[in-house]
């Protein structure tokens, strides 16, 4: 089944929080919902694996009292059943992989107020995606986050590259595809914000000076700092996802419209060499 029915799995997580009155709920959280991704990452350990999961958006262990009535409100929302019918469509429409997909509450899923709090995040691997949400959202946020998902399960399928030989070029087009996605079926409303933080001339700007010099640098982890920016430094916040949008939505205006997925199918170097974005033959 590829949308895996984590409702069994987290309402397993609370009756045992319950049982034991929250003593250990720490190891319950790894043992519950982190034992059965195993089998997807046969060679990491564990706990690497949910530290991961919960820098990415993971509901806290210590949130357990609230799971609950979240899946609850997620069920009512019919947030399974929507993804199930967002994956069929997209797998034929892509001609995508096979792929397991966990959604699970989101960090502060109950929060009052979420104006400094994300409601969605999702992060993908071939084979595996997850998606974090609360029990609010607008069914096409849903939709939308994850279309950019499993956008990126295409791609990395399609790259056949282990993570730590994915190069910034690659890292910066994956993004840019997988925004580019939800602009292509659902409209610019449900597009991310940070697509239009910054103009045209300082976004090539910056480019020129911080990107094309390390296009080639290679690992995911080395990628972050030139993707989100960072405080302090020349690299402002979310850069590298705006400026993988430009270029892909560049290029698409430039030589599209493409039937199907065939933009989706296009090399790196094809697609930054068609875009708004300069760059020579040499530097890539």
């Amino acid at each position: 089944m590829p949308v895996i029915q984590t409702q069994n799995l987290l309402n397993k997580f609370v009756e045992l929080c319950e049982e034991q009155s929250g003593r250990g709920v720490t190891n319950i959280h790894s043992e519950i919902i982190g034992g059965p991704l195993k089998k997807l990452f046969p060679t990491v350990n564990p706990e690497i694996v949910q530290y991961e999961l919960l820098r990415n958006g993971l509901f806290q262990p210590g949130e357990w009292r609230n799971i609950k009535d979240t899946v609850k409100r997620m069920e009512a929302q019919n947030v399974w059943q929507i993804v199930k019918q967002e994956y069929k469509l997209l797998r034929k429409r892509w001609n995508g992989p096979k792929v397991s997909i966990y959604i699970l509450p989101i960090k502060n899923a109950n929060a009052k107020s979420r104006k400094e709090i994300p409601k969605k995040n999702g992060i993908a691997y071939r084979g595996a995606l997850f998606l974090f949400l609360s029990p609010d959202l607008h069914t096409e946020e849903i939709k939308a986050l994850f279309a950019h998902e499993y956008n990126h399960v295409c791609r990395l399928d399609y790259l056949n590259l282990a993570p730590n030989q994915i190069s910034l070029l690659d890292s910066l087009i994956i993004e840019g595809l997988g925004e580019y996605a939800v602009k292509d079926l659902y409209g610019e409303k449900w597009l991310a914000p940070w697509i239009n933080l910054y103009a045209f001339d300082e976004a090539v700007d910056i480019w020129k000076k911080h990107f094309i010099p390390s296009l080639h640098v290679t690992g995911v982890k080395n990628h972050q700092v030139f993707l989100f920016g960072k405080v302090g430094s020349r690299l402002p916040k979310w850069i590298g996802y705006h400026i993988g949008f430009q270029i892909v939505d560049s290029f698409q205006k430039k030589h599209g419209p493409f039937p199907s997925n065939a933009v989706y199918n296009k090399s790196a170097k094809e697609i930054i060499t068609g875009s708004d974005f300069p760059i020579k033959i040499n530097d890539i």
